[in-house]
């Protein structure tokens, strides 16, 4: 029988488990960070389906030619979802009439209105754009 000598190479336990503690303690200080990173993500992905369906609901009020079809668009929300399943609404600040500009029918004029889009309580954009009724 061979015997050894006091110098064995390779790892010994307590050599792997402090290396396994190490790994431990760095990833637990990198578990933070990852979890600000994704709210953050989420937050961004959020703020950008916003900007998107505020500048679309621009657009589609830009097709309604008269003072009385831009009206009855500005006072009806749209709901529209973000990537992660939130709601997002599309709305007019404060309280009807929200285009107090738009008054007659027959002249023309540029009318301004205001959309928010908001996601409970936060604002995530907002836009004020000129529209043309003819």
């Amino acid at each position: 029988m061979k015997v050894r000598n006091g110098d064995v190479a390779g790892f010994g336990l307590v050599e792997v488990v402090i290396a396994f503690f190490l790994l431990g303690v760095i990833a637990a200080a990198m578990l933070p960070p990852l979890y600000n990173g994704i709210m953050y993500q989420s937050q961004q992905s959020a703020t950008a389906t916003a900007t998107r369906a505020v500048n679309a609901q621009i657009e589609k009020l830009r097709t309604n030619s008269t003072c009385a079809k831009l009206q009855t668009a500005a006072n009806t929300g749209v709901v529209v979802k973000d990537g992660f399943g939130g709601q997002i609404t599309i709305a007019a600040p404060g309280t009807p009439p929200f285009l107090p500009a738009c008054t007659s029918v027959t002249t023309k004029q540029a009318v301004a209105i205001t959309l928010i889009a908001r996601q409970g309580t936060r604002e995530l954009a907002r836009t004020t754009a000129l529209i043309y009724l003819p």
